[in-house]
């Protein structure tokens, strides 16, 4: 994985996660990755990046984890 904050030339941060194969394979595994946003100078905050073959069975993995949320989880349609 790569990881990096640039900025675009209004300025505007742009966080950049770049997966590899064997993420990608440890993501449709189940094996979610936690990524620390601290470690590219941003305020103390964990990304966690999952995968799975429908958005319900990642909601399941998400219930499993972590419970109930206490706020809707709501899904954007794709485009």
């Amino acid at each position: 994985m790569i990881k990096a904050l640039l900025r675009e030339s209004a300025g505007q941060a742009v966080v950049v996660l770049g997966l590899s194969g064997e993420n990608m394979a440890r993501l449709m595994a189940d094996e979610p990755i936690v990524v620390q946003v601290a470690e590219l100078g941003l305020p103390p905050m964990k990304i966690l990046l999952m995968g799975g073959r429908t958005e319900e069975v990642m909601a399941a993995q998400l219930k499993e984890r972590f419970g109930t949320p206490k706020r809707a989880i709501r899904q954007e349609p794709e485009r």
